[in-house]
């Protein structure tokens, strides 16, 4: 690597800001933050859009490769090669594409596709000319519709069968949803040609580029939604300005050097793929291989993960703890050979033994990263100093950025907490957003009356802050187990059982219960033949617990712990399902076992409500309904009963 620092701090020799320039710098240590803050954000970038960014990328070498794409996980298969020049081409043939397709309307895109380079080149295209909106191929077709519909989506672009299960298998029925739909693009070889995104592109003329007219990098860009699996998750508003300064703050912490070559995993419809690794990859000219179309969530990419990185000479990564996890469970001998320096790990917390797991085998540190989509991308990070992250803080705050840990009244600052005390962690800076789509929204994330009357956000997270700068995440404030009063940390159950050589994932959750509103419970998936029972899993954990209410009441070992599609475990799901089975067994203790006929969970807004369907002579419905309602009187949850004949 040539990532040397200059006398001056942390700029790259012949790379420091300059006006026009691409400003490079490693930052290592608070004295290099507080250089790279002599600058404004925006005075560190060659422009201030993102094609403009790319365009100055392919000036310095339009031969260079920027993206390589593993069409196969076999590391000795010959992958797509797309070089700058190739990518500003096709972004600027898009940009047309759109343009046209929208006629007299302003170009909303929807991109629903895999891990792809023409899913990044629709993106960008679409933030060039009008308003971009990724969404998640695995969300169900009325959670996309509802989405496409909300921001007037007129042009959709969206993969094929020949990549796997997605929303492209219902394309007629999400299309027919959406009226407001002019053009569909589809993507991939086996697309029909009437309708094929490359054939599109490959017949039209990138001249007519220069007579479109352009967004600014300050006017909304992206339509980004939150997350989900079900329903219509948040949209949440994105800038080309306020990508670029997370992507150049990304490339400050992982490596700012045109020789770097990152490993994408991440799906492109979440920041953490599209802003923390794709755009800081592209920004800072370097070469992006991206891990087949499925990435992380393709098992051959863990299996055959070390062999890719030695042949593609990746140097950092971004994974979660669950991908890290699954590194350090697969088979094989220690990796050796490899150039990764940097690999980040965000989503979720790292467990202690895996961290120091993954270095002893591996010799790489995972360094925690954090941030939000509402930020724009990461936010917090350790800096690559040769020396071992402080063991669970997410780092230390991105230059432009400040985070502290507040006592709110809702959603209006009260007060900083106090030494040693935990809180609500808020912050403000350069990449903080406007918000959402929906400006109802908003007052669930800016926070009133904010220190030094800044705009500041709430992460929704519990955490604390250390003498050094330090940020500490303890969990998300609705992921609390509160048994009784006691509030649980489920993070402390879970680092228990990661003790055990069985164990590869753990995920303890709140169970509702009628007298103590939780009681905790924990799911656990074993190592690929490893074997250990309940009863000995839960006796492991118990031993290891300082507080008696932390102790699981039950442990259930489940074959593969349930992701989101962006690799976090999804402890949504695992909720659902424990107060189904809950209601389920409420009710039969009304009803009797085989007059459940099902339990359904309606959790798309407010409360959770359990709907319950009971069979019964109509003679007894009316004293039926009244004992149910009874028996369930007393949960958090709320309940809603059909009962038949």
């Amino acid at each position: 690597m040539d990532a040397r620092t200059t006398p001056r701090g942390p700029w790259l020799a012949g790379s420091e800001p300059r006006p026009g320039g691409l400003a490079r710098a490693h930052v290592r240590s608070p004295e290099d933050r507080t250089e790279v803050e002599r600058h404004r954000p925006l005075d560190l970038l060659p422009a201030r859009t993102i094609h403009a960014c790319i365009r100055a990328a392919a000036q310095v070498d339009a031969s260079k490769t920027a993206i390589v794409q593993l069409d196969a996980v076999d590391p000795l298969a010959e992958p797509r090669r797309m070089s700058y020049g190739e990518l500003l081409q096709s972004i600027e043939q898009a940009a047309v594409l759109f343009a046209e397709a929208a006629g007299d309307a302003n170009p909303v895109v929807s991109i629903i596709c895999p891990l792809v380079p023409e899913a990044l080149v629709a993106t960008w295209a679409a933030e060039t000319v009008g308003i971009g909106n990724p969404i998640n191929p695995f969300l169900d077709i009325a959670g996309a519709a509802a989405i496409m519909k909300r921001i007037g989506a007129n042009v959709l672009v969206i993969g094929w069968p020949q990549f796997g299960p997605g929303s492209w298998s219902k394309l007629d029925e999400l299309t027919a949803a959406v009226p407001s739909l002019r053009r569909v693009f589809i993507m991939g070889n086996e697309a029909p040609a009437d309708r094929s995104f490359e054939r599109a592109l490959a017949a039209t003329d990138g001249k007519r580029f220069a007579a479109l007219r352009l967004r600014d990098g300050s006017d909304d860009a992206i339509f980004m939604p939150t997350g989900g699996t079900t329903g219509a998750p948040k949209l949440v508003r994105h800038t080309q300005e306020r990508q670029l300064v997370d992507a150049w703050l990304m490339g400050a912490l992982n490596g700012p050097s045109p020789t770097e070559v990152v490993g994408h995993g991440m799906p492109n419809f979440h920041v953490g793929g599209l802003v923390a690794i794709a755009l800081r990859t592209m920004l800072f000219g370097q070469t992006l291989v991206t891990f087949t179309a499925d990435g992380f969530r393709n098992p051959g990419v863990v299996r055959h993960f070390w062999d890719i990185a030695r042949r593609f000479g990746i140097t950092n990564v971004i994974a979660t703890p669950t991908t890290a996890a699954a590194l350090q469970a697969a088979p094989g001998d220690a990796a050796t050979g490899h150039r990764i320096h940097n690999f980040g790990c965000g989503g979720s917390t790292i467990p202690t033994e895996l961290l120091h797991a993954f270095h002893q085998r591996f010799g790489v540190w995972l360094r925690e990263v954090w941030g939000m989509t509402e930020l724009h991308g990461v936010t917090t990070g350790h800096a690559e100093d040769g020396n071992m992250p402080v063991i669970g803080s997410v780092g230390r705050a991105f230059a432009f950025h400040e985070v502290r840990a507040a006592v709110l009244d809702g959603m209006r600052y009260v007060r900083d907490v106090k030494q040693g005390e935990r809180g609500i962690l808020i912050v403000r800076g350069a990449c903080v957003g406007q918000g959402y789509v929906d400006e109802r929204q908003n007052a669930e994330l800016f926070v009133a009356g904010g220190p030094h009357g800044e705009v500041w956000a709430s992460t929704g997270d519990i955490g604390a802050m250390d003498a050094s700068g330090h940020v500490w995440v303890f969990g998300r404030e609705k992921d609390l187990i509160v048994r009784g009063g006691n509030k649980i940390d489920p993070r402390v159950i879970e680092e228990a059982l990661q003790q055990h050589p069985a164990v590869q994932l753990s995920a303890a959750i709140g169970r509702p219960d009628a007298r103590r509103g939780e009681l905790p419970i924990v799911y656990v998936q074993l190592k690929s033949g490893a074997q250990a029972g309940e009863a000995e899993l839960m006796d492991f954990c118990a031993a290891r617990m300082t507080e008696k209410a932390a102790a699981p009441v039950a442990l259930i070992l489940i074959e593969v712990m349930p992701m989101t599609a962006v690799g976090k475990i999804a402890k949504p799901r695992l909720r659902a399902e424990a107060l189904k089975q809950v209601a389920r067994e409420v009710a039969a203790e009304v009803a009797g076992a085989d007059a459940v006929l099902g339990v359904a969970l309606d959790d798309k807004a407010g409360r959770p409500t359990a709907a319950i369907r009971v069979r019964a002579p109509a003679a007894e419905h009316a004293a039926l309904s009244e004992r149910l309602r009874a028996a369930f009187l007393s949960f958090e949850f709320q309940s809603r009963f059909e009962l038949v004949a």
